[in-house]
């Protein structure tokens, strides 16, 4: 099912708090034109002094806000739930798709058996799909992780030390060994089943394929048969199939986590946290960081933001930490964590000066080719197209339109960067296979790009709108996007 209906792919206290947060300012200041004129009525009724009246009324106003405020509060500390229910929520999402999707994965890549190596300081990054430490276990001294397909079922062991029993989540054989190692249980677990083709997590490009390092390979070669070696294989392709088809317990929970951190930008680049002339950058850095760290959601990128200015030729690094000021052009780049599953999102807004109502005409010409751009991308990214052909297309469309384009998207979900296909050049030594993997359906996906223009406000100077949006790719192949996309360039107020 991919027509998946709002309420389902966000719950309820997600959905409240991000629409009384949007309203909340709205609904302050339409309460305040109700009770004003009668706090003014009861001062000349009175015949309050001045100052006495004028000490109540913004009580009162001050009373109203922070009512309000704490409601939205209380929502921002509920909506996120308890660590203990989104543990167990993503633990869940993760087992069951285990359950259903990972022997079918096997089977079409023709492996017979998997071997998760990995050790304490250093853990494979696969093993954070499949159970992880255990919650109250540790990633052991040396430990296997295997699933074998015995013709009929999925066969689930962990060999190790520290392991939790919470692992029997995604384990049904649990192994503990002492002092004997762990070779000879893995030599004889191998042994007693024979599989024809083995997988390991070795690849040249795709890191979260390859966890398997050199010294647990020499452990493994040395621990079985000699004749398993010519089994080796490497379990990219397969890896990349898994990770890439999202069920639609994912799909729920990357929604929520996109609407999440739209919301953190949109009131980060508002008037809420800027205040032109003011505020810096890192001023609103460290907002952003604490608006994450009070939802207590978990870490995936730092915010990194920047300003393009008039007659200054280069972006302006916050880690400069300018002050923001009327005139600036702002970018954001911010993702979040959210139940196993992370976004990655880009932002632009510009500050009004003080006698602007709107942007420059070649100011919001720019952003409106970022927003053609981003429709023919959408358009262009295809199941089964190769993802450097999508950039070659997208980007021979914009030029064709007049726009001056660089399109980067790729796939995202369990890691930012993803494990199938990225946007971008063919170049092997860099980008790896990535850019030859083709768009897969219900694939989660960051739609990346930037669209630049010469403005003549500014004397010629070339500026950029850096987008990108949280999207999926559905079971018809057609792009669908989490939260947004940004429609309009944010704007943020210049007080006279």
């Amino acid at each position: 099912m991919d027509a998946l209906p709002y309420d389902t792919l966000a719950t309820p206290s997600y959905c409240d708090y991000i629409l009384l947060i949007t309203v909340r300012h709205m609904f302050i200041k339409c309460l305040l034109c109700k009770i004003l004129p009668s706090l003014q009525a009861m001062r000349k009724r009175f015949s309050l002094a001045p100052a006495t009246g004028e000490m109540i009324m913004r009580i009162s106003t001050l009373s109203i806000s922070i009512l309000i405020v704490l409601a939205s509060a209380n929502l921002s500390i509920s909506q996120v739930n308890s660590a203990r229910e989104r543990h167990t929520r993503e633990w869940e999402t993760k087992a069951r798709k285990m359950e259903s999707h990972l022997l079918p994965t096997m089977r079409k890549h023709r492996i017979n058996m998997w071997i998760i190596m990995s050790r304490e300081n250093h853990p494979d990054p696969m093993l954070d799909l499949f159970g992880a430490n255990g919650i109250s276990g540790w990633y052991g001294h040396r430990n296997a992780y295997i699933f074998y397909d015995d013709g009929h079922v999925l066969e689930t062991t962990a060999i190790g030390t520290h392991l939790s029993d919470h692992l029997a989540r995604f384990y049904k054989n649990i192994i503990s060994y002492g002092k004997e190692g762990l070779a000879g249980h893995l030599k004889e677990f191998v042994e007693a089943r024979n599989p024809q083709r083995i997988a390991i997590n070795r690849s040249r490009t795709i890191s979260m394929a390859d966890g398997l390092t050199a010294s647990l390979l020499q452990y493994l070669e040395e621990a079985l048969d000699p004749k398993y070696m010519e089994r080796l294989v490497s379990s990219e392709p397969m890896a990349i199939d898994y990770i890439s088809y999202r069920t639609d317990e994912e799909l729920e929970i990357e929604r929520t986590a996109s609407w999440i951190t739209f919301h953190i930008l949109r009131r980060a680049f508002s008037n809420e946290v800027i205040t032109p002339g003011m505020t810096t950058l890192m001023d609103v850095y460290w907002w952003i960081v604490d608006e994450w760290k009070a939802q207590d959601l978990e870490f995936n990128f730092a915010p990194s933001i920047d300003i393009q200015r008039k007659a200054v030729i280069e972006h302006i690094d916050d880690a400069d930490d300018p002050i923001i000021q009327p005139g600036d052009i702002l970018h954001v780049d911010f993702g979040i964590r959210l139940m196993g599953l992370v976004t990655d999102q880009q932002k632009m807004a510009y500050v009004l000066r003080a006698d602007e109502i709107e942007p420059p005409e070649g100011i919001r010409k720019a952003f409106e080719d970022s927003v053609r751009l981003g429709m023919i991308l959408t358009e262009e990214l295809k199941p089964g197209v190769l993802g450097h052909l999508v950039k070659e297309r997208a980007e021979e469309r914009g030029i064709s339109e007049g726009i001056i384009s660089s399109i980067y998207p790729h796939s995202q979900g369990n890691w930012v960067h993803g494990a199938g296909s990225w946007v971008s050049f063919n170049w092997p030594e860099r980008y790896g296979r990535h850019p030859i993997e083709p768009v897969r359906h219900r694939e989660i996906w960051s739609i990346e790009y930037s669209a630049s223009r010469d403005i003549p406000e500014w004397e010629g100077q070339r500026i950029s709108m850096s987008r990108e949006e949280d999207a999926w790719v559905d079971s018809e192949g057609k792009v669908q996007y989490f939260a947004g996309p940004q429609k309009e360039l944010w704007l943020i107020h210049t007080k006279p």
